[in-house]
């Protein structure tokens, strides 16, 4: 058999082994790497997840911990990822509550009602009374929702979503340039133990 034939047919193997080399490790590279806002010296972290999702939520206590032990170097940041309509009121929920401060108070009181008592809190009104049910001002709640700022903070998730080509979450993006899921990496206990590993190598990069 001629060399070049040889060669020929071990190519494709060849470049199997070489995506397994870079996409088997529980994270996959983002193409082309997405801009950071984090300052100089820190490593971006953001956790893309869904109020609705029991995923996130089950995986809520895991990242409280991550984070209570992260490197000082981490820039952390959570996006309220809008992949469709129903997500996207969500999205508008969470950027209301951090414009006003409230995303202490906001936050996990609102997983705790929609996965611990089932309460169906999906859309505007449901969300905009269940605010107040947690001593928000009504008028304030409500402007800060339909305000430009939650729009534009909202576009910016989507598009930040769609650079990290998510299609699910919860999902950990590191550094603009690889994203992890408890699906990618086989577990969440595993997930965040590649998040560290990744913080440490881009750490490690960093003039």
């Amino acid at each position: 058999m001629p060399w070049n034939y040889k060669i020929l047919l071990l190519l494709p193997l060849l470049i199997l082994q070489t995506a397994h080399a870079e996409w088997g490790e529980g994270w996959d590279p983002i193409e082309p790497p997405v801009a950071t806002t984090a300052p100089d010296g820190k490593v971006e972290v953001i956790e893309f997840f869904w109020y609705g999702c029991p995923h996130c939520y089950q995986m809520e206590p895991q990242l409280e911990a991550w984070l209570e032990k992260k490197p000082e170097n981490v820039s952390f940041i959570r996006v309220p990822a809008p992949l469709n309509n129903k997500w996207t009121v969500h999205a508008q929920f969470y950027y209301a509550a951090e414009i006003l401060g409230l995303t202490e108070e906001l936050h996990n009181p609102l997983f705790e009602a929609l996965h611990d008592r089932k309460r169906k809190l999906y859309d505007k009104d449901s969300l905009i009374d269940f605010a107040v049910e947690q001593g928000v001002d009504r008028q304030k709640f409500l402007d800060a929702l339909n305000s430009f700022g939650v729009y534009v903070k909202v576009q910016n998730a989507r598009k930040l979503g769609q650079r990290y080509q998510l299609d699910g979450v919860p999902a950990i993006g590191i550094n603009g340039k690889y994203k992890t899921s408890g699906t990618l990496a086989g577990s969440y206990s595993r997930m965040f133990e590649i998040v560290s590993q990744l913080v440490a190598k881009e750490s490690n990069a960093a003039p």
